[in-house]
Order: structure tokens, then C-alpha cells, then sequence
């Protein structure tokens, strides 16, 4: 639960020390944890049907930590960047580089080169783990940065004799403390990218051991999760498996719905992360098609506002003790800020294990009190390191005072729930009123036959200073008109709520590479469609 200070304004979770060490290595700990259920299988690939257990994903590891330093040159602070997509040696690469201490950048495979230009310009890395499709594209990249990085072909018989061929006293191979581990980089992930350029976000060892206090001990999970690295839901979700002692399924094949019920099926997976647009897809197959799935249990989502009624959906196809989770996280915080372990219709919950939020007026000079409006901040024990090579951008993240700024709109309830009003960043203004389109995307979806909508800002071609609502709207299976979904919305909300830019019915709304809605692309679809008219 959460707990209010009423001197500070300061909202607190649980507070309880961590079950793992966080002081320690990752590698350290990844190694000890296999080494517990030596025989039990870890990771499935549903693509290949390769599967490693715990005794033989450790080796593994082992031999490519080793393997790196030896044929590869790496040591503490190279950067591998990894462009690839989920694959029977993804897993053990990854954690050969936690224990070298090489931090791993991962990248979305089917990034365009400019992309790849940008991220690798920033981390510059000593080594390029890719894909064949891709490989064209990683070197001439690198070539267009001027870096001579060493490239390694993931799916290719090479990797597996260069990688993990055997080393010798492999056997031997005891785990090294790397230091400090608030401050050794175990991972370098993207920002969401959602409103401008991504940022390399460092993930300290620390950050990735400690917020498992409240999750160990879900008991055996069988997890899946289509997620590739290069988002940190992807890292959560490894870690989750780890640190339970679960089983991962993983696959490298393009999500949808119906091969998702497929390898829950088969597999028998009790736990999976999906964003809320994915889930709506999901719902939407499984009713059409009378499916259940008795033995999912957990089903976690974020990263964008999940409907009540969406949430009910789900849950009705559910084990009978299952449910979604709905969670509120950031890749700067390393884990969870707030989960609704108690659901509270509109609310993501209560604050995780060890955190502190709260909330303050959008001019920064008040902390405000339960159920005042302003901008989410938080800080944790292991704070977050910084953007890779950019400590300006890092300094203005932080409070003076040592609070991270989420860009984040929200409240706390009296009962310390918590409540996300919307982005900072996407607000739109209309006569200095400010209008969140997270309250009008959910009164769209309300509508029958509304399956996802996204509001953006317009510039006012009279007023320059205002933003015109405009909505895109995906409809399925049914004739609802944009007239029919403006007048709904208007009839709702203040006159400067009301969406005076129109509503567009499109096929799809853009997404970025974890599925989450790209609002700088549906600004911009928006801003084309708007001038056809």
C-alpha cells in the first residue's frame, strides 16, 4: 500500500530490503539462480523448438562471456549493441555480456538506417550483434558514422562456433564483482521515442536486481512475451523469468492474436505482457472466436491507458484466479513505479516496493496534496545512472533534490492510488486550456465498435497559439461514422475539450516497435489527412 507524509507531500511504498543482493554483480546472481534448478528448462524458442535448461543455459553464458573477452577483445565499459530479433542464442548473449560487464545496447532489427545512425552514434559500440536481414543495414551504418565496430551474424553457424564453442577451465569459471553496482551499466535501452528522438537510457546492475523484492515468489510461471530486446518490458520480463524460476517461450515471428492463443495453448503459458492496443486485438479474436485460456493467469500491461472495459473483457477469459495487471513504469526507473496489485477502475496503484512519488504543480514550485493534479515525480534507492554520453540531458531529468521528472500528468487519490492523467508533453492547448487526449481517446472507445483511438494536436490555422482536437479512430465491425464519434465526444466535455479538428476512421494507428502508439507519427498522418479535406 501507500503512505501519505503529510509534512513532505511525499507518497511512499512498502518499504522492505530486496531479496537479491543488488550490490552485487548481475552475472553474479543470474548464475547463482540457474545453478539452483540445474535440470529444469528455461527457455523454449517456439520457432525451432531449441530449448536450453538452467544447466545448460549457464554454460552457455559462461562460454560467451569468455569467448567475448578472448576472441572479441571485450572488457568492462565496451558496448555491444544488439540489432536483433528474438533467437535461440539471444538469451545466453545477453548475459555474457552482463557478466564482462559490456554494456548491452539493444536495438529495434528492423530499425531504418538512420535510426541505427543515431543510437550507435551515441554509444559507439566495440561489437554488433545482428540478424542476416539486417546486416546490410548495420554496415553501412557503421560506415556512416566512421566506426569500425566488429559485426557478429547472430543466425548464422559462425555465432555458434565463435560464441559458445567450449573454453577452457570453463569449468572453473567463477562470476567477477564488476564494482559498484548503482553505478556499472548493465544495459542500455531506448527511450519510448513516442515524442521525439530516443535516448540511450542506461540500466544500472542495481536497478535490474532490486525491484524483484515484490515479484520473486509468483511461484513456476511458464512466461511469454513477444517483446524483443530492444524494449525494456523485454528486460523485465527475462528477469521476471529468472528470478521465479520460470520457463520463457520466445519467438522471433510477428505477433497476432490467433498464434498467440496458439503457443499459450501449447505451452501452457500462465503469465504474459502485452500493451493495452495488443490486448484489444487479443480480446477481440478470443470472443469472436469463443476461445479461453484457463491456464493464464497473469496478464501485464502498460504503457498506455487500458479501458475498464477492456480490462473486464479480459479478465472474463481468464483462469478463474487470473486477471490484467495493469503497470506504470519508465526505462529511466529500471522497473515498476506503481502496479494495481488492488485494481481501481482508472488507476494504475499503488506505489511498488521502495519508491517515493509525488506530485507537483506544472510550474514546479508546489507540492501538492491527494487528489491534486500536476506532474508525477519519483525517485527510487538505485537511482537511475543517466543518458549515455549526455550528461545535459541527464542533469535536466533530475529535481535538485533528487526526484526523477516523469513528464507524466497524474493525482493520488485519498486511498493512494494513482491516477495518469496523461503525457506532459502531448497536452494539447486550446484558449490556455489544457486538454489531455487520454480523457477523450477514452470516451471514444466507448462507443461499439471503436477499437483504438489516439487524440492529437492540430495547429489552429486562425489562432496560433491553439491545437485543434483531432482524433484517429480504428472501427471494427461496425458503421459508426466520425460525425457519430464527434458528437458523442462533444456532447461530453467542455466547449474547449470538443474535437475541433475532426475525427479521421483509419485501418491502423501507427505504433512504435513495442506496440505502443507513435503520437509524433499520428500527429503527422493526422496533420496529411486534415489537408485532403
Amino acid at each position: 500500500m501507500s503512505h501519505f507524509d503529510a509534512l513532505t507531500k511525499c507518497w511512499h511504498g512498502l518499504r522492505q530490503p530486496p531479496i537479491l543482493n543488488p550490490a552485487a554483480s548481475l552475472g553474479q546472481v543470474i548464475i547463482n539462480l540457474l545453478e539452483r534448478t540445474p535440470d529444469k528448462v528455461f527457455e523454449i524458442c517456439a520457432d525451432s523448438g531449441v530449448e536450453f535448461t538452467c544447466r545448460e543455459l549457464r554454460l552457455r553464458m559462461i562460454r560467451a562471456a569468455l569467448n567475448l573477452t578472448k576472441r572479441y577483445g571485450l572488457s568492462k565499459g565496451d558496448v555491444v549493441c544488439m540489432a536483433v530479433e528474438n533467437s535461440p542464442r539471444v538469451t545466453a548473449s545477453l548475459l555474457g555480456c552482463f557478466l564482462v560487464g559490456a554494456p548491452a545496447h539493444a536495438l529495434h532489427a528492423h530499425f531504418e538506417e538512420s535510426d541505427l545512425m543515431h543510437l550507435m552514434g551515441i554509444t559507439k559500440p566495440k561489437l554488433v550483434f545482428c540478424n542476416g536481414h539486417n546486416l546490410a543495414a548495420v554496415k553501412r551504418s557503421l560506415d556512416g558514422i566512421g566506426l569500425n565496430a566488429r559485426i557478429l551474424v547472430l543466425d548464422t553457424p559462425e555465432a555458434e562456433e565463435t560464441l559458445f564453442s567450449p573454453v577452457d577451465n570453463e569449468d572453473k569459471y567463477q562470476p567477477p564483482y564488476l564494482g559498484d553496482s548503482d553505478k556499472t551499466v548493465a544495459a542500455i535501452v531506448c527511450s519510448s521515442g513516442t515524442t521525439n528522438l530516443p535516448k540511450a537510457v542506461c540500466v544500472s546492475h542495481a536497478q535490474l536486481i532490486a525491484p524483484y523484492v515484490h515479484v520473486t515468489g509468483l511461484g513456476v510461471e511458464t512466461f511469454l512475451c513477444f517483446s524483443s530486446l530492444y524494449w525494456g518490458s523485454a528486460f523485465q520480463m527475462l528477469m521476471l523469468a529468472l528470478f521465479n524460476g520460470g520457463t520463457r517461450i520466445t519467438t522471433a515471428k510477428s505477433f497476432s492474436p490467433s498464434f498467440a492463443g496458439e503457443l499459450i495453448a501449447k505451452y501452457r503459458v500462465t503469465t504474459i505482457f502485452t500493451p493495452p492496443p495488443m490486448l484489444a486485438d487479443l480480446v477481440d479474436h478470443w470472443e469472436a472466436n469463443r476461445l479461453r485460456f484457463p491456464t493464464l493467469r497473469i496478464v501485464g500491461t502498460g504503457g498506455c491507458a487500458l479501458p475498464e472495459a477492456l480490462r473486464k473483457r479480459a479478465d472474463a477469459l481468464l483462469n478463474p484466479e487470473g486477471r490484467v495487471f495493469l503497470g506504470y513504469s519508465m526505462s529511466e526507473f529500471g522497473g515498476i513505479i506503481a502496479l494495481d496489485m488492488v485494481p481501481r477502475a482508472g488507476s494504475v496503484g499503488m506505489l511498488a516496493t521502495n519508491v517515493t512519488a509525488r506530485i507537483v504543480s506544472e510550474d514546479g514550485t508546489r507540492v501538492l496534496g491527494p487528489n491534486e493534479e500536476g506532474e508525477i515525480q519519483a525517485s527510487y534507492p538505485h537511482r537511475f545512472i543517466g543518458y549515455y554520453a549526455n550528461p545535459e540531458e541527464t542533469a535536466a531529468f533530475f529535481t535538485p533534490d533528487g526526484f526523477i521528472q516523469t513528464g507524466d500528468i497524474g493525482r493520488f487519490d485519498a486511498d493512494g492510488f494513482l491516477y495518469i492523467t496523461d503525457r506532459r508533453k502531448s497536452m494539447i492547448r486550446y484558449r490556455n486550456f489544457q486538454i489531455a487526449p487520454a480523457q477523450l481517446e477514452a470516451l471514444i472507445v466507448e462507443l461499439a465498435g471503436v477499437s483504438q483511438a489516439v487524440v492529437v494536436g492540430l495547429p489552429d490555422p486562425k489562432v496560433a497559439s491553439n491545437d485543434l482536437a483531432t482524433a484517429l479512430v480504428v472501427v471494427r465491425g461496425s458503421s459508426v461514422s466520425a460525425e457519430e464519434i464527434v458528437a458523442h465526444v462533444d456532447g461530453r466535455v467542455p466547449d474547449y475539450k470538443r474535437l475541433r479538428g475532426g475525427v479521421f476512421i483509419v485501418e491502423s494507428l501507427p505504433r512504435t516497435g513495442n506496440d505502443k502508439i507513435d503520437r509524433r507519427r499520428a500527429t503527422k498522418l493526422a496533420r496529411g489527412l486534415s489537408q485532403l479535406c
